[in-house]
C-alpha cells in the first residue's frame, strides 16, 4: 500500500453557492489506526447538499462546522484494510461520515450521533446503494413520504427536486402507496427521466409556462408536497394546494447561501395567507425521521421490482469538488450523485 494518500479540504467558505474554488487538494500521510481503531479505504464517495450547512463561515444551522484547512465532510463507503477493533474486519464492507479522502482512521467507539460506520452487506445491493437508496436518501425518502405527506390512494402528491437522490424515491414511494405523484425538475432531459420512473406527471420549473405546466399536471389541485427546494418553485405549489395539505420540509436549497434574512421582496406574507388558507400542516425533519422499517420496506420494493434507484457516477477523488458545486447550479444528474474514489482490494 501507498505511504501517501490524497484528501480535500476547506480553502475558503462559501459565499452563496460553493464553487470547486472553495476546496483543496493535499497529499498527506495515510494514517495508521490506533488501539480500537479501523483503517479504511474510501470507496464511494456522496456529495450530498446538506453538507452545505457545513461551510459557512459562521454556523447557522446542522451539526457539524468546518473550519478552514479541514477535511471536507460527506458520506463515504469503505473497505476496511486494517482493524484493531473487535467488531470490524479486513475486507468488510462500511458506511460512514468519513469525509473527502482516500483512507481514514476511525475510532468505532467514539463516532458522532450517527454512531459508528454501518457494516453493509455487499450481497443486497451494489455497495454504492449505501449512500442512497439504502442509506439516509432513502430513509429520507420513506419518512417524508410515509410519516409527514401521508398521501391517501388518489391523492395528489408533488415533489421539488424530483430528480435528485430524495426526490426520485420518494416519488416512486407515492406511487407505491396508490398516488398520482408530480415531479417537479428542471429541463425536458430530466422530466423525462422521471416520467420513465413511472412518475404521472412533470413540470419543468426552467420553463416559461412552469406555472401553466404545473396547473395541469395536477388538474385538482396538490394534497401533499415533499419539498427539497423552497423558493420560487415552492411559492407556486402554494397556489395550487388543496386544503388540508401536508408538508414535509426535507431541504430548502434555494436559500442554504443566505443566513436568517434573504433580498427582498418579503415572501413570508404568502406562507401565512397559505397556511390560514388551506390549513396546510409542515413538517421538518433534516433527514432523521425514518422509522426502523425504512430501509427494510425500500429493500423489500427493489426486490420485487416496484423501485430502481438511478445514480450519476463520477470518476476519482478530485471530481468531488465541481461535482458538489454543481448541485447547487442545476446539473444534469438524475438520481444519486456519487463520486467513485477507488475500487475494493
Amino acid at each position: 500500500m501507498a505511504e501517501t494518500m490524497k484528501q480535500i479540504v476547506l480553502k475558503s467558505y462559501a459565499r452563496g453557492n460553493p464553487r470547486a474554488e472553495d476546496f483543496a487538494l493535499q497529499e498527506v500521510p495515510i494514517p495508521v489506526p490506533g488501539p480500537r481503531e479501523v483503517l479504511l479505504k474510501t470507496l464511494w464517495l456522496a456529495v450530498d447538499p446538506l453538507f452545505r450547512f457545513a461551510i459557512d463561515e459562521v454556523r447557522l444551522s446542522g451539526a457539524t462546522h468546518l473550519e478552514l484547512g479541514d477535511v471536507m465532510v460527506g458520506a463515504t463507503v469503505s473497505e476496511v484494510v486494517a482493524s484493531n477493533h473487535p467488531d470490524y474486519a479486513p475486507g468488510q464492507i462500511v458506511e460512514g461520515r468519513t469525509g473527502w479522502r482516500e483512507y481514514a482512521a476511525v475510532a468505532p467507539d467514539q463516532s458522532d450521533y450517527r454512531g459508528p460506520p454501518r457494516i453493509i452487506d455487499p450481497a443486497l445491493a451494489p455497495v454504492s446503494t449505501a449512500l442512497g437508496v439504502l442509506g439516509m436518501p432513502g430513509q429520507t425518502a420513506h419518512g417524508g413520504m410515509i410519516d409527514v405527506c401521508k398521501p391517501k390512494p388518489g391523492e395528489t402528491v408533488a415533489i421539488s427536486a424530483a430528480a435528485g437522490a430524495v426526490g426520485s424515491i420518494a416519488g416512486q414511494i407515492g406511487k407505491i402507496l396508490g398516488a398520482r405523484v408530480v415531479g417537479i425538475a428542471g429541463g425536458p432531459a430530466k422530466c423525462r427521466a422521471l416520467l420513465d420512473l413511472g412518475f404521472d406527471a412533470v413540470a419543468d420549473y426552467k420553463a416559461l409556462d412552469f406555472a401553466a405546466q404545473l396547473q395541469a399536471a395536477a388538474p385538482n389541485g396538490i394534497d401533499a408536497y415533499f419539498d427539497n427546494t423552497g423558493g420560487a418553485i415552492t411559492l407556486e405549489v402554494f397556489k395550487n394546494l388543496n386544503r388540508g395539505a401536508r408538508m414535509a420540509m426535507c431541504g430548502y436549497i434555494a436559500y442554504y447561501g443566505m443566513g436568517y434574512e434573504g433580498p427582498g421582496p418579503d415572501h413570508l406574507p404568502a406562507l401565512y395567507r397559505t397556511i390560514m388558507a388551506t390549513g396546510l400542516s409542515i413538517q421538518g425533519f433534516a433527514g432523521l425521521m425514518a422509522g426502523p422499517n425504512a430501509l427494510e420496506d425500500i429493500a423489500g420494493w427493489i426486490a420485487e421490482g416496484k423501485l430502481t434507484y438511478p445514480e450519476t457516477v463520477v470518476e476519482g477523488l478530485g471530481a468531488a469538488p465541481a461535482a458538489f458545486a454543481s448541485v447547487f447550479a442545476g446539473n444534469a444528474a438524475v438520481g444519486k450523485l456519487l463520486v467513485r474514489v477507488a475500487e475494493t482490494s
